[in-house]
């Protein structure tokens, strides 16, 4: 391997490092690409071998196997062809990246639209198989943010009633947090058979995340919570109150609220939520496949608003205020996590503006099933778009079909 280009011969290092670096290789990929630096690298790590994944009990059955999913920025080669064709007639690339999700599950490698979570395709050998070949070990990809999906141990699809479930850090063996039937609170520990329900008397939760190390939960007034290593619910927020559904998420080390305002009025919600918990269980019992996404549409509230707000003075209880201009970031609501992009850095992006589907109110499994496109919120003028009714978002997410 000639190392002249960067000044470093990779192949110099100290044979002791590779185990090292090797222990902390967690997922395919990073032990795909760690492996093709070079023959000397990669005869030092086996390939990858997938572990059996952790079984956790769940609320409506005996167990489940977690997934993890990965949104990434991915960005052009930094070292393109030195010598192109010159008989072609394709302009020189751009220097914006575009976002990539991958859902890794078992020893399959899933890409995933990055807001709707449908299935693009599957990956093996690192190779996506779809009508561009994407090669995963060739892609310069920044890590964006990380979700995870509880799923049926027989079968890969997602377990209905699970609206978020996050990996709980610093705790006793692996544990995670999860949101199900639409507002309620549970956690789940490998050993245990029994899902723990905390805080038994509130069903009001909307959405989960890890902040500065530490499992954080929000309620539907806007009120956040630490969850301590006793289980127990420490406030570190005023509430906000007014919109539908909050979404938590970090941004340049800063943790805003993303308030959605549906076209359900308030006194609807309760009736709402029992509507949305039921149809997790019957809805795909009772319609037939080509009328769910249909029927979906007309019954499902939509969001007609977004306000946004940021969270200061910490140390001081915490105080909210409204965002009203994100500058040149954009923010991603995703169903299963929330992340932030520099605009400049992603094709097809426009700063300023909040992407989102409305399938974040119903469970993962209906997720998988009923293809939701997309939607863009501008806080400029607050209009809101669908992504498919422009050919230039669909630019975010090539080479894969949006």
């Amino acid at each position: 391997m000639d190392g002249s280009s960067s000044g470093v011969d990779w192949t110099n290092l100290p044979p002791q490092l590779y185990p090292l670096i090797a222990q902390n290789l967690k997922t395919h990929i990073e032990v795909r690409r760690f492996r093709s630096v070079c023959s000397s690298w990669r005869s030092s790590i086996p390939p990858f071998c997938a572990s059996i994944s952790p079984n956790f009990p769940f609320p409506h059955g005996p167990t489940g196997f977690l997934s993890q999913i990965t949104v990434y920025l991915t960005r052009p080669d930094p070292n393109p062809d030195p010598n192109p064709n010159p008989s072609s007639s394709s302009s020189s690339p751009s220097s914006k990246g575009w976002l990539l999700k991958l859902e890794e599950c078992a020893d399959k490698i899933r890409l995933l639209n990055p807001i709707t979570n449908w299935r693009v395709s599957s990956v093996k050998d690192d190779v996506a198989r779809n009508p561009t070949d994407l090669n995963l070990v060739d892609l310069n990809m920044v890590e964006l943010g990380k979700a995870y999906a509880l799923k049926y141990t027989k079968g890969s699809g997602s377990i209905f009633g699970i609206n978020k479930v996050i990996v709980a850090p610093n705790f006793i063996d692996c544990s995670i947090f999860m949101i199900y039937n639409e507002g309620k609170l549970g956690f789940a520990q490998i050993g245990n058979e029994k899902l723990t329900l905390i805080n038994d008397q509130i069903s009001d939760y909307d959405d989960l995340i890890v902040y500065k190390g530490q499992p954080c939960v929000i309620n539907k007034w806007g009120q956040i919570f630490r969850i301590n290593s006793s289980l127990e619910l420490v406030p570190f927020s005023p509430p906000i109150g007014f919109g539908c559904r909050k979404n938590l998420i970090e941004c340049c080390g800063e943790l805003y609220v993303v308030d959605r305002y549906l076209d359900a009025n308030q006194q609807d919600q309760t009736s709402l939520k029992m509507h949305v918990r039921n149809a997790s269980f019957n809805f795909f019992l009772r319609h037939p496949l080509r009328r769910r996404r249909r029927i979906f549409e007309s019954d499902h509230p939509k969001a007609i608003d977004f306000k946004v707000y940021k969270l200061g003075d910490e140390e001081l209880g915490g105080r909210w205020v409204e965002v009203k201009s994100l500058g040149d970031q954009a923010f991603f609501l995703s169903v299963d996590c929330c992340f932030s992009v520099l605009a400049a850095e992603l094709e097809g992006c426009k700063g300023n503006c909040i992407y989102f589907t409305d399938s974040n109110d119903i469970g993962f499994a209906l997720r998988e099933l009923i293809r939701s496109d997309g939607s863009v919120f501008s806080l400029e003028d607050r209009s809101i778009n669908w992504l498919s009714s422009s050919p230039v978002y669909s630019q975010m997410f090539s080479p894969l079909p949006a």
